[in-house]
């Protein structure tokens, strides 16, 4: 449109002009003969082009300037919060259980689960922008731009590990989501074994997708998975609220001892804070975990449209997407630990009722959301792992695609068959694994990069105070990762 525009605005202007050189020879004989002073045709059609150029300019520059392209602002907040918020949002209200069985508990946990939400959205926007720094649009790249690139094993090997136990977490699920359907449909007893799911899914759904070279055809999933844990949030909300798995309730006689409702008032002796805390600060960090993804969606990103710098667009994305992941986690944490309090399960959704036809929805649709999840999940640790074994050459070889798929499957969803509690995986994996991804790396890279910055800077004549400030904090947020690794694995080991 701006193009024709153009175009019949230039037709108009030699219309015009033609107009003008007919129209002058006669103008100029009248004004002679009344003894007026004869316009000039061109000093006039010159006046005529001189104010029609800007006009013309400005539309040529609409035409010759492309839109930005890359992910709008929106777009960007709704699938990093996507990737943010996974299935260890499901072990949350078993972290605050770890430390206390009153409903108080429920404060401190809020208030971590928002300042960490902080931290995390922080190091996150941190790793993106030192990653634009140094031109590196990956997270292992980042680091061996500041590092000897023979320790870029250290956050690769990290990455690798941390998509190992997400796999373990996802088989674990699989396995129980499936035997509470076959309970509630009346399948045989035999199918109502978490572990007869895990294997007859691992041979006859998940190897065969898993071989697939292309997973385009999964993207899906991440609709799915969104939808089921929309849903999921809904659901515990609604149970919660309705008291059905009280004392008394509906449900409550259904469901085991085990499970049952069970909240311990304060005390002296069973204060509400105490160290078992760092069971759930260790969840926490794999709960908003997606850092190792911040410089592609730094990269996706669209640029302003004055063609400056899109960090301040970045910050808005990483606000907006941890805000949300922050409020869905808080409430599924929040609801689940209000329904059971002391009893609350490693994977919540163990604690409802079979029969609960409510519950079995949410399991179907974490469950469907786990099969789409699992072979994206599944296609970034092979390849973490045969780049760590130098096989990285190798892997369009299609005997070492098979061998490698099925041998790194019957790890993991081999352990799946012995290692029940999500819980712990999830702590484990957080205190170690997160804490060095979400806290310890990133602060790493930012301190390796703000000394080349400060000593530019210096150089130039540029003031330093808030990059030292900002370099300070990081040495801080340093020695908090480390700490938090170290106690965390302690407490969930105890």
């Amino acid at each position: 449109q701006i193009a024709m525009s153009s175009g019949v605005l230039g037709l108009a202007l030699l219309s015009s002009g033609a107009a003008l050189s007919l129209a002058l020879p006669s103008l100029s004989s009248h004004s002679l003969a009344s003894g007026v002073p004869a316009l000039r045709p061109r000093s006039s059609l010159a006046a005529v082009e001189r104010a029609a150029a800007p006009r013309l300019q400005q539309l040529t520059a609409a035409v010759a300037t492309p839109e930005p392209q890359g992910a709008s602002v929106t777009s960007s907040i709704i699938s990093a919060a996507k990737n943010i918020v996974g299935s260890g949002v499901l072990t949350l209200a078993a972290g605050v259980a770890a430390f206390s069985g009153s409903p108080a508990a429920l404060v401190p946990a809020l208030a971590l689960l928002l300042f960490l939400g902080g931290v995390s959205g922080y190091t996150f926007s941190s790793i993106a922008r030192v990653g634009s720094a140094v031109g590196a649009s990956t997270y292992k790249d980042t680091w061996a731009k500041l590092f000897p690139k023979s320790t870029a094993i250290i956050p690769a090997a990290t990455v690798t590990f941390m998509t190992f136990c997400a796999g373990l977490s996802y088989s674990i699920i699989i396995g129980d989501s499936f035997a509470s359907i076959s309970a509630l449909a009346g399948l045989p007893a035999f199918l109502r074994m978490p572990n007869v799911w895990i294997v007859l899914l691992t041979a006859l759904v998940l190897f065969p997708i898993c071989l697939l070279r292309d997973l385009s055809s999964l993207a899906i999933g991440s609709v799915v998975g969104t939808a089921g844990t929309l849903y999921t949030a809904i659901f515990m909300t609604l149970r919660c609220v309705d008291g059905s798995y009280a004392a008394g309730g509906k449900f409550h006689s259904l469901i085991s001892a085990a499970h049952q409702p069970q909240f311990v008032a304060a005390s002296a002796s069973a204060p509400v804070l105490n160290l078992s805390i760092f069971v759930l600060i260790s969840m926490l960090a794999t709960a908003f975990l997606a850092h190792y993804n911040a410089p592609k969606f730094y990269e996706e990103l669209a640029p302003p449209k004055d063609g400056g710098s899109k960090l301040g667009r970045f910050n808005l994305v990483c606000a907006g997407a941890f805000g949300l992941a922050s409020v869905l986690c808080g409430l599924i944490m929040a609801t689940g630990f209000l329904t059971f309090g002391a009893s609350s399960q490693g994977l919540i959704l163990n604690n409802y009722a079979t029969s609960d036809a409510l519950a079995f929805l949410a399991r179907c649709g974490i469950g469907a959301s786990i099969i789409f999840s699992y072979p994206l999940n599944f296609a970034g640790l092979r390849e973490g792992l045969l780049s760590l074994f130098g096989k990285e050459a190798s892997a369009a070889s299609p005997t070492l695609h098979v061998a490698s798929t099925a041998l790194i499957m019957l790890c993991t969803n081999g352990l799946a068959l012995f290692l029940k509690d999500l819980g712990l995986i999830a702590a484990l994996g957080g205190a170690i694994l997160g804490s060095a991804l979400v806290y310890i790396f990133p602060a790493l890279m930012f301190i390796a990069n703000s000394r080349k910055q400060l000593a530019a800077k210096r150089a130039a004549g540029e003031p330093v105070g808030a990059l030292r400030f900002e370099s300070g904090a990081n040495w801080g947020l340093l020695i908090l990762g480390a700490f938090l690794a170290v106690v965390g694995c302690v407490m969930s080991l105890k």
